[in-house]
This record gives C-alpha cells, structure tokens and sequence, in this order.
C-alpha cells in the first residue's frame, strides 16, 4: 500500500472537515417514516443542498491552495466530474417513473457530490477517506490465495463506467499523481471502488 505522509494539521483538517459533514447531515429535519412523496423530495433536496455547499466550499480552499498549473488541471477535474455527474443522474432521472423521479435524481446528485467531496478532501489533504484500502486488506487477509495486487484488483472490480468515468477518473489521477505520487492504476481503482452506482 502506498503510504502518504500526514502532518499533524492535515489530519485535523480532516477530522474538521469529518465533523463538518456530518453535522450538516444531521441538521435535516426529516421524518424518516415518511412517505409523502413530495415531503421526501423536499427533504432529498435540502440535503443535496447541504452536501454541494460543502463541495463549493472545499473546492474554493482547494483552489486558492493551488500553483496555477494545477488550478488548471483542478478545472479540468472538475468539468469532467460535473459532466459524469449529470450523464449519471440524467440517466436515473429517466429511468425513474412517476412520481418517485425527482427523488431518484436528488440522490443520485447527492451520491454524486459526496464521491466528488471526498476526492476533493484527499487532494487538499493526501488523506484517502473512502475506505479502499481498508477494504484491500481485510480481502488480502481473509483470502490467502491473494497477494496485495490482486487484492486491489478483486475490490476495484472490472466494470466500465463508460467515456465520461474515463475521462473523470483519468483527470482526477494525473493530479493525485502530482500532489502525492499515488500510482495511476491504483488511483483508477480505488475510484472505481468507490463510483456511485446508477
């Protein structure tokens, strides 16, 4: 496993920023047995708004932390992120029927955004909150036949996202490349982990 050095401040900022997320969660007032269609959409949509608040507001810190270079290639990050964001939930927007439509997108953008909050964590911090690696171990323990490679590739799994992941995920890795040297293959797999599925 790739081992990424962590200062003292970067791991507070990152507990911060853990503690910040979730009390933004936990401040809808929601009625989780609800089943009100119009009442879960509301509440579907106040917690997407929450969740793109914390995005924008990382995405700033981020990018003022930046060498114009790679503010450039955040820009680059980031367009390709919001075109595979909107090709998705378009997708399961359509998918859906009837009333329950509006719902399926607003998670869908939701799910979206908290993949691209915690992307966006670890190029401010170095620090990888997905759980990949966690997962690589415990499936390299449990199953002894595998040696840490195939680990990777047994989590990751094989499936093709398509174009638009491609282009995200290509863009994505060369900048975690720059920040902290994370090797591409395993930056592309630890993305296809951790890849919303619609």
């Amino acid at each position: 496993m790739q081992l990424l050095e962590m200062n003292g401040r970067a791991v507070v900022l990152f507990w911060c920023l853990m503690v910040l997320a979730s009390s933004v969660m936990a401040g809808a007032k929601c009625d989780a047995n609800t089943t009100v269609n119009a009442d879960i959409t509301r509440c579907s949509q106040d917690l997407f708004l929450k969740i793109d608040k914390v995005l924008n507001e990382q995405y700033k810190a981020l990018s003022a932390e930046l060498t114009p270079a790679l503010k450039a290639d955040l820009i680059s990050s980031q367009k390709s992120w919001i075109r595979l964001r909107d090709e998705q939930c378009n997708e399961a927007d359509e998918a859906s029927s009837g009333q329950e439509g509006p719902i399926e997108k607003l998670s869908c953008l939701s799910q979206f955004t908290s993949f691209r909050v915690s992307e966006i964590i670890y190029l401010r911090t170095g620090i990888i909150g997905d759980g990949f690696y966690k997962a690589v171990s415990i499936v390299n323990k449990k199953t002894t036949s595998m040696d840490y490679v195939k680990a990777i590739s047994y989590v990751s799994g094989d499936m093709d996202f398509g174009p638009s992941w491609s282009e995200y995920a290509k863009n994505n890795c060369a900048m975690t490349q720059k920040l902290y040297g994370e090797v591409t293959d395993r930056c592309l797999s630890r993305m296809r982990f951790q890849m919303p599925i619609y």
